[in-house]
Protein backbone atom coordinates (compact mmCIF):
# COMPACT_ATOMS: atom_id res chain seq x y z
CA UNK A 1 0.00 0.00 0.00
CA UNK A 2 1.18 3.11 -1.06
CA UNK A 3 0.87 6.66 1.18
CA UNK A 4 -0.09 9.50 -0.66
CA UNK A 5 3.21 12.42 -0.45
CA UNK A 6 2.24 15.53 -0.21
CA UNK A 7 4.60 17.95 -2.00
CA UNK A 8 5.82 20.96 -0.44
CA UNK A 9 6.21 23.98 -2.79
CA UNK A 10 9.25 25.87 -2.95
CA UNK A 11 7.00 28.99 -2.27
CA UNK A 12 6.10 28.82 1.27
CA UNK A 13 3.67 27.07 3.76
CA UNK A 14 -0.08 26.25 3.19
CA UNK A 15 -2.87 28.05 4.39
CA UNK A 16 -3.54 25.75 7.11
CA UNK A 17 0.30 25.71 8.47
CA UNK A 18 -0.22 29.45 8.68
CA UNK A 19 -3.71 29.66 10.63
CA UNK A 20 -2.15 27.05 13.27
CA UNK A 21 0.31 28.77 13.50
CA UNK A 22 -1.67 31.94 14.33
CA UNK A 23 -3.87 30.76 16.42
CA UNK A 24 -1.14 29.10 18.78
CA UNK A 25 0.20 32.49 18.79
CA UNK A 26 -2.54 34.13 19.95
CA UNK A 27 -3.67 31.22 22.69
CA UNK A 28 0.22 31.82 23.66
CA UNK A 29 -0.43 36.12 23.47
CA UNK A 30 -3.72 35.59 25.75
CA UNK A 31 -1.88 33.75 28.28
CA UNK A 32 0.71 36.21 28.67
CA UNK A 33 -2.13 38.71 28.64
CA UNK A 34 -3.56 37.19 32.17
CA UNK A 35 -0.27 36.44 33.70
CA UNK A 36 0.50 39.90 33.32
CA UNK A 37 -2.65 41.21 34.43
CA UNK A 38 -2.74 39.02 37.56
CA UNK A 39 0.70 40.62 38.43
CA UNK A 40 0.10 43.95 38.21
CA UNK A 41 -3.64 43.59 40.14
CA UNK A 42 -1.33 41.71 43.03
CA UNK A 43 1.26 44.28 43.00
CA UNK A 44 -1.30 47.26 43.30
CA UNK A 45 -2.94 45.27 46.40
CA UNK A 46 0.55 44.64 47.33
CA UNK A 47 1.13 48.79 47.32
CA UNK A 48 -1.94 49.71 48.94
CA UNK A 49 -1.71 47.30 52.37
CA UNK A 50 2.18 48.36 52.37
CA UNK A 51 1.55 52.25 52.40
CA UNK A 52 -2.13 51.46 54.77
CA UNK A 53 0.43 49.65 56.96
CA UNK A 54 3.15 52.54 57.01
CA UNK A 55 -0.09 55.55 58.06
CA UNK A 56 -0.77 52.62 60.92
CA UNK A 57 2.49 52.65 61.93
CA UNK A 58 2.97 56.56 62.21
CA UNK A 59 -0.12 57.03 63.87
CA UNK A 60 1.09 54.51 66.29
CA UNK A 61 4.43 56.12 66.77
CA UNK A 62 2.74 59.27 67.28
CA UNK A 63 0.72 58.06 69.94
CA UNK A 64 3.99 56.48 71.95
CA UNK A 65 5.91 59.58 71.42
CA UNK A 66 3.03 61.05 74.03
CA UNK A 67 5.25 62.34 76.98
CA UNK A 68 2.07 62.22 79.26
CA UNK A 69 0.85 58.55 79.83
CA UNK A 70 -3.05 61.12 80.82
CA UNK A 71 -2.20 62.40 77.54
CA UNK A 72 -2.86 59.13 75.70
CA UNK A 73 -6.71 59.51 74.83
CA UNK A 74 -8.81 58.96 72.06
CA UNK A 75 -9.69 62.87 71.73
CA UNK A 76 -6.26 63.35 71.60
CA UNK A 77 -5.88 61.45 68.70
CA UNK A 78 -8.96 62.07 66.34
CA UNK A 79 -10.44 59.76 63.51
CA UNK A 80 -9.30 60.65 60.35
CA UNK A 81 -12.29 60.29 57.47
CA UNK A 82 -10.92 59.73 53.41
CA UNK A 83 -9.29 62.19 52.31
CA UNK A 84 -8.62 63.90 55.83
CA UNK A 85 -5.41 61.64 56.62
CA UNK A 86 -2.44 62.78 57.19
CA UNK A 87 -3.48 66.38 57.16
CA UNK A 88 -5.44 65.12 53.25
CA UNK A 89 -1.58 64.73 51.80
CA UNK A 90 -1.72 63.56 48.60
CA UNK A 91 -1.87 59.70 47.97
CA UNK A 92 -3.87 59.33 50.83
CA UNK A 93 -7.17 60.09 49.43
CA UNK A 94 -8.85 56.18 49.83
CA UNK A 95 -7.37 55.61 53.53
CA UNK A 96 -9.38 55.64 56.60
CA UNK A 97 -7.72 55.66 60.00
CA UNK A 98 -9.59 55.09 63.26
CA UNK A 99 -7.78 55.04 66.96
CA UNK A 100 -8.86 53.33 69.61
CA UNK A 101 -7.58 53.37 73.17
CA UNK A 102 -8.78 51.28 76.37
CA UNK A 103 -7.80 51.47 80.14
CA UNK A 104 -6.61 48.61 82.13
CA UNK A 105 -6.58 49.63 86.20
CA UNK A 106 -4.93 48.03 89.15
CA UNK A 107 -7.71 47.25 92.02
CA UNK A 108 -7.26 50.61 93.31
CA UNK A 109 -9.06 51.80 89.69
CA UNK A 110 -5.60 53.52 88.57
CA UNK A 111 -5.24 53.21 85.05
CA UNK A 112 -1.62 51.22 84.60
CA UNK A 113 -1.80 50.50 80.98
CA UNK A 114 -3.14 51.55 77.51
CA UNK A 115 -4.23 49.16 74.69
CA UNK A 116 -4.03 51.03 71.29
CA UNK A 117 -5.17 50.42 68.05
CA UNK A 118 -5.19 51.79 65.07
CA UNK A 119 -6.73 50.81 61.71
CA UNK A 120 -6.51 52.03 58.45
CA UNK A 121 -8.84 51.00 55.95
CA UNK A 122 -9.67 51.15 52.20
CA UNK A 123 -11.95 50.52 49.39
CA UNK A 124 -10.52 47.58 47.16
CA UNK A 125 -12.62 46.04 43.87
CA UNK A 126 -15.86 47.14 46.03
CA UNK A 127 -14.67 45.34 49.06
CA UNK A 128 -13.59 46.59 52.05
CA UNK A 129 -10.10 46.27 53.38
CA UNK A 130 -7.79 47.19 56.85
CA UNK A 131 -4.60 46.42 58.33
CA UNK A 132 -4.91 46.82 62.19
CA UNK A 133 -1.82 47.26 64.55
CA UNK A 134 -2.40 46.87 68.31
CA UNK A 135 0.12 47.46 71.18
CA UNK A 136 -0.10 48.03 74.96
CA UNK A 137 1.78 50.76 76.67
CA UNK A 138 2.29 50.77 80.52
CA UNK A 139 2.38 53.91 82.64
CA UNK A 140 5.45 54.85 83.83
CA UNK A 141 5.08 53.74 87.04
CA UNK A 142 3.36 50.73 86.32
CA UNK A 143 6.11 48.07 87.23
CA UNK A 144 7.06 50.48 90.35
CA UNK A 145 4.13 49.38 92.32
Amino acid sequence: MRIAETKRSPEGMTLIEVLVGMAIFAIGCFTLTQVMLGAMTSEAATRRTVVATSLAHARMSEIAATERFGDIREENFPDEDYGAVAGGAAGYEPYRRTVTIADSTDARGRAIMKTVEVEVEWREGGKRRSVSLRSSIPAADSFDR
